[in-house]
């Protein structure tokens, strides 16, 4: 008697596309300038046709339509492009998800207004001293060389002209980076300099990425003994229990658009 194997469906995102266009049109999605969401999403279906779980089984074919569909239109809200390394998709399960990378929150932060983003690592004989006023950080460094990393520090320029940032002992760095997926840590073992100075921005402008476009689109609640991560090229979250030693204060500019922006993002329904 032969035997009929089940053959898996695979996804297809046609449909959604449709979907995001007949948004996008209406009004009803807003995509920032410049932002082509069906060449975005032809890269991420480029880039998930070559994934697999930990299983070695297509990422396409163990998830389920509905996660794709999530995944694929959270992309297109954050205005990101996963072929620019601007985020990569993480396989839950059944699950997939979609987290902004570096890169990505660069982009998303420079949307907001913020420009002259820099990033430096302190060293053990350099001179650095960091002050506080109204909230803002004061920065005084003088490089000098040394072995050891002590510091890593975030500077920019918010729309209402106050340069503001974050710093991180090279302590909190570390433990940030043990909640890597990756458990090799390869990145951050060969290059912790500039891991560390990815660490450092990403928090520092986490605040105004979340305010900007609305905390309900980033946050992602998963579970650990799941994941599998198909771009490993830096660590996935940081732990939320790592309090910012700048008292950010959100610039009056971002706070207009807020409102605007997580309003758009409630009143729109995609039909999983």
């Amino acid at each position: 008697m032969e035997t009929k194997t089940k053959q898996v469906e695979k996804y297809s995102p046609v449909s959604l596309t449709k979907t995001l266009d007949d948004h996008v049109k209406n009004g009803t999605i807003i995509v920032p300038d410049g932002y082509n969401f069906i060449a975005a999403i032809n890269s991420a279906m480029y880039l998930l046709s070559e994934a697999t779980d930990r299983n070695g089984k297509p990422a396409l074919e163990v998830c389920t339509a509905k996660s794709i569909n999530y995944s694929l239109t959270k992309m297109v809200l954050l205005g990101l492009n996963p072929m620019l390394k601007q985020g990569y998709f993480i396989v839950y399960g059944s699950e997939l998800q979609f987290m902004p990378s570096y890169f990505g929150d660069r982009v998303m932060g420079e949307r907001t207004g913020i420009t002259d983003i820099i990033a430096r690592v302190v060293f053990d004989k350099d001179e650095f001293s960091c002050e506080f006023k109204d909230g803002y950080p004061q920065i005084k460094h003088v490089y000098n060389g040394g072995d050891k990393i002590t510091h890593a520090y975030c500077l920019f320029t918010l729309p209402n002209g106050r340069r503001t940032g974050d710093v991180m002992t090279f302590a909190q760095i570390l433990k940030s980076w043990a909640h890597s997926k990756d458990p090799n840590r390869k990145s951050q073992n060969d290059s912790p300099e500039e891991m560390a100075k990815r660490t450092v921005t990403r928090r520092a402008l986490k605040p105004y990425i979340n305010s900007f476009i609305g905390d309900d689109v980033i946050t992602d609640k998963t579970e650990d003994d799941q994941v599998i991560v198909l771009e490993q090229e830096e660590e996935v979250q940081e732990p939320e229990s790592l309090k910012s030693e700048v008292e950010n204060k959100e610039p009056e500019a971002v706070k207009q658009e807020t409102e605007a922006k997580k309003q758009n993002f409630k009143n729109t329904e995609i039909p999983f």
